[in-house]
């Protein structure tokens, strides 16, 4: 099963960690991953909103403990989130392979709701801890639902399949990313103690294409358009 896959996978994430160089963010995004912006400040992307007040505190609780680490940065409550596809920078003009027009920002609200009406709501269980160069996540265990709605969205021509997307896909949410190396292999002694922390259920019955504005920290998240699952 494709959900099987995706929990094998996480494993081996868990397997690198003390082999990790942490990407250091200063002073906003566009800068610190400019590689990849290009001085570009407006990603659109696909997302889960994690609105549940309890599910908010209980990561906000696990986000606490890490910050007595001085790599550790915590995304603010505003911006949990779970991503589900990556489309690309809004611009005026495309320049480069991942930019979007606000013409084929249209098309892909149009193609979107076509893929995404067919989809009923369902719960995902948030368990594990786990790390990444760029940040420490929570792992998202769902069946492979997520996963599935990204190979969906891939079919739209608009958007630029990644390298992370289905069959690689790894469904989570950052809690944080890093803002120095200082004592950060204590971080991953931390992790391995806290790894197997439950948060519980969390239930999708929406989906936002979103912009995320790059040019701040912590990256803000302005709602385009909201489907709404059966």
């Amino acid at each position: 099963m494709f959900g099987d896959r995706v929990f094998s996978k996480f494993l081996d994430v868990w397997k690198c960690r003390n082999m990790l160089q942490p990407k250091i963010v200063e002073k906003n995004w566009v800068e610190s991953y400019n590689e990849w912006a290009r001085g570009r400040d407006q990603y659109l992307t696909f997302l889960v909103r994690v609105k549940d007040d309890s599910m908010v505190k209980r990561i906000a609780e696990i986000q606490n403990k890490l910050s007595t680490n001085p790599c550790v940065d915590p995304f603010p409550k505003e911006y949990l989130h779970i991503t589900v596809k990556g489309c690309g920078f809004l611009a005026e003009s495309e320049r480069f392979e991942d930019d979007i027009s606000r013409e084929n920002s249209e098309r892909i609200i149009s193609q979107a709701k076509e893929t995404l009406q067919t989809h009923s709501e369902f719960d995902v269980f948030l368990s594990k801890l786990n790390i990444l160069p760029e940040v420490v996540l929570v792992e998202i265990h769902d069946k492979g639902r997520i996963g599935v709605i990204n190979r969906e969205l891939q079919s739209i021509q608009e958007i630029r399949k990644m390298d992370y997307d289905y069959p690689r896909f790894l469904p989570h949410i950052s809690i944080s990313q890093f803002k120095s190396q200082q004592e950060f292999n204590e971080l991953v002694s931390q992790l391995e103690r806290l790894r197997n922390t439950e948060f519980g259920e969390l239930t999708v019955n929406s989906i936002e294409l979103v912009s995320a504005n790059l040019s701040r920290k912590y990256p803000t998240l302005k709602t385009i358009h909201s489907f709404k699952l059966k």
